[in-house]
């Protein structure tokens, strides 16, 4: 639900200054096409920390990669040196400087290498370099009993996980994933942005089978997407007034998404109102009526 390519929403959690990924082992960022693969690994998995190290790292730490685990592939540019003159061989920095050549001297050669990592959230007895110390001030979650209730009673619930710093609905395994609760900045928040992405969960096949839930059908931008994404925003307000939550700038965040996804509506003028009826079919199967 939040995480659309080209929508400026408010973001209700924070993402703190660990977002970079690390390696465990020497504190050093990765860095090019790595950071964003490394991100997206931690945020779909709800990893709790984008921290990696290799297999061999993580022995010499006294862990272990857990059985099974796989791993996810780094990518580096190797380069290596070739004396001008003499036509030497240095396969990395340290060998030229071993036999002191100055780079200069050489013919740079670049070669694409990968290699497997895994996240710390994959090991047993390795401990984060990264404590969590950039809670939010005053997001002390609050639970509500009326939400809870809601939640718990939703016979349909995927399957619901915290962690990471994404919010969505996956049709493909019914599963929901979610920051995890203090790092949001009110309660209602996190409620709001729950059934959001509860009212997504309707739409699966096992239930309503909404045509609009599959996403990759017609694309993003298209009537059909937009039309989803209002139904989950229509599904998620009813939901926050009918339990009493108020998200930090409710009304205005909610209206200005909702606003940002009927102009993709606005030759479509029947599906506004089709997605109205849509949420409301999607509210009655949480509640069960």
């Amino acid at each position: 639900g939040l995480e659309k390519k080209g929508l400026s929403w408010f973001k209700a959690w924070s993402s703190g200054d660990d977002a970079f990924p690390i390696n465990n082992t020497t504190g050093k960022v990765y860095n090019g096409v790595n950071v964003f693969w490394l991100s997206a690994i931690t945020q779909d998995e709800g990893y709790e920390f984008n921290e990696w190290l290799t297999f061999k790292q993580a022995v010499a730490k006294g862990g272990m990669v857990r059985k099974g685990q796989k791993s996810s592939e780094v990518i580096f540019w190797n380069i290596a040196y070739k004396h001008k003159d003499d036509g030497r061989f240095f396969p990395n920095k340290k060998k030229l400087e071993a036999a002191g050549v100055k780079e200069e001297q050489c013919l740079k050669i670049f070669s694409l290498r990968t290699f497997p990592v895994f996240n710390i959230g994959q090991c047993d007895d390795i401990e984060s370099r990264r404590k969590k110390t950039e809670e939010v001030k005053g997001a002390t979650f609050k639970p509500s009993d009326r939400a809870d209730k809601i939640i718990k009673g939703y016979k349909k619930m995927p399957s619901l996980k915290h962690g990471g710093g994404r919010a969505y609905y996956s049709s493909k395994k019914h599963h929901i994933q979610m920051p995890k609760r203090d790092d949001f900045t009110a309660s209602g928040d996190y409620y709001h942005t729950l059934f959001h992405e509860m009212t997504h969960s309707t739409g699966h096949d096992t239930c309503l089978n909404r045509k609009g839930i599959a996403f990759g059908n017609e694309g993003f931008g298209s009537a059909t997407y937009s039309k989803e994404e209002l139904v989950a925003e229509i599904g998620s307000e009813f939901l926050s007034g009918l339990t009493g939550v108020e998200a930090s700038k409710g009304e205005e965040n909610s209206q200005a998404y909702i606003n940002g996804w009927i102009k993709n509506l606005k030759d479509h003028p029947k599906l506004i109102v089709n997605a109205s009826q849509q949420a409301m079919k999607s509210v009655n199967f949480i509640l069960g009526d």
